[in-house]
């Protein structure tokens, strides 16, 4: 298999093992058509609002990978409150944001190659201004949970890369 991958996002080649699954928007804005989106939907690369009362941040579900000196993040939005999605946006540029209390959501994705994913609580951690936040799993019986909490092996880090890439 060739360890080079071409981004669907900026078309550059990279290798294969610095490549991450990301997901540009939730499962339930994703599924409305283009004109509905523009109609229902306020969204940033990293944030959004749909009908004026569902609110989204994405951020970043570390999963330590055996042998690897950083983790291998996957891209993935949650739904907030409309209370932690204000809050949020208020500390958008603040430096100082991870000193904030971790505040709960509820991943709004649908892993492949796992059970369902959309709807699993987690705590949202900020980062800073210049980072995605990151989200931490709650305990449950999800293989996920222990995916997030043991780790994984490269050769599943490669199974998640190799989702984004198809």
């Amino acid at each position: 298999m060739n360890d080079d991958l071409a981004c669907a996002d900026c078309g550059k080649v990279h290798k294969r093992a610095d490549i991450e699954l990301a997901y540009k928007l939730p499962d339930v804005v994703h599924a409305i058509d283009e004109a509905g989106r523009k109609r229902r939907c306020r969204f940033s690369a990293d944030a959004g609002v749909l009908d004026e009362a569902r609110y989204f941040l994405r951020g970043v579900l570390p999963l330590p990978v055996a042998g690897r000196p950083r983790p291998y993040n996957i891209g993935i939005w949650a739904e907030v409150s409309r209370d932690c999605f204000a809050r949020t946006a208020q500390l958008w540029t603040d430096n100082n944001q991870a000193s904030e209390p971790r505040f709960p959501g509820t991943l709004a994705n649908s892993l492949p190659n796992q059970p369902e994913t959309k709807g699993l609580a987690v705590l949202v951690q900020l980062e800073g201004a210049t980072t995605r936040p990151t989200f931490f799993l709650s305990e449950t019986d999800h293989p996920l949970f222990g995916e997030h909490v043991r780790g994984i092996d490269e050769h599943r880090a490669l199974e998640y890369t190799d989702i984004s890439a198809s």
